[in-house]
């Protein structure tokens, strides 16, 4: 048998665009969609995007998924899974894509679960006369731990083709970030440098996020999904110290 390494099956992480449907209307994501790649033509051709599915199941409204499929590739984005709470309900049916369950799922069960097991573990306990135990509701009755992770520093310029994700954290870069580099954090980005590749914050939808830096020459800018390209940003703020945020929903750039 042959000792060299084939192949290696493993967890990892990656940061990939999510294309979330408010409607099912194929015509309006059509026209959405245009509007939207048209922006950037470049940045989003053979993109990787994760459809979600779930304003639409809360709507309880079924789409033809081959229709939306066809739609999405037609606009050079590359489909890759679909994000959905029920894995087995019609709608999650109706695409031909991986499936994985959304977050929000997730979260909504986790406190039934816990009621459950509170429950079943009040029936099957002894009764004590002497020393009763008090009824009490694990499920809002839990202990909660806060954990808050250092900055993840970067004292070194990140250059072309490098990517750095902060996970769960701040992202501190101490130099500049070069053209075709691209920096994600899940919380704020901090550039003490040229800022001139591409800075992501709350990838993970954290929109009270902020990306700082000293010189805003960025090919992209994104806060929690939403995004300027350079073209789009102003001159007057271009190779000077600023902010990008959000303000109820649209990105804000103004002056340090």
């Amino acid at each position: 048998m042959s000792s060299t390494i084939g192949v290696e099956l493993k967890g990892g992480m990656y940061t990939f665009m999510s294309l979330k449907l408010h409607t099912n209307d194929m015509a309006v994501i059509d026209e959405k969609l245009a509007d939207k790649v048209l922006q950037a033509p470049g940045f989003f051709k053979d993109t990787p995007v994760v459809i979600d599915l779930s304003v639409l199941e809360e709507q309880a409204v079924s789409i033809d998924g081959k229709a939306l499929l066809e739609c999405v590739r037609r606009h050079k984005l590359v489909p890759i899974v679909a994000s959905i709470g029920d894995r087995a309900s019609e709608l999650a049916r109706s695409i031909s894509l991986p499936l994985i369950e959304s977050g929000a799922r997730r979260s909504a069960l986790a406190p039934q679960e816990s009621s459950q097991s509170a429950d079943s573990a009040g029936e099957e306990a002894p009764s004590n006369t002497q020393n009763p135990v008090p009824d009490v509701d694990l499920s809002v009755s839990r202990e909660v731990e806060y954990v808050v992770k250092a900055p993840l520093l970067i004292d070194k310029p990140v250059r072309s083709g490098q990517q750095i994700y902060a996970r769960d954290t701040d992202l501190i870069v101490m130099g500049q970030v070069g053209p075709g580099a691209e920096i994600i954090a899940d919380n704020n980005i901090h550039i003490y440098g040229p800022l001139r590749g591409r800075a992501l914050c709350g990838v993970s939808g954290n929109a009270s996020t902020r990306i700082f830096c000293q010189s805003l020459e960025a090919e992209l800018v994104s806060v929690a999904g939403n995004y300027r390209m350079l073209e789009t940003i102003p001159e007057e703020l271009r190779g000077k110290p600023a902010q990008i945020w959000l303000d109820k929903d649209r990105l804000t750039i103004e002056p340090l």
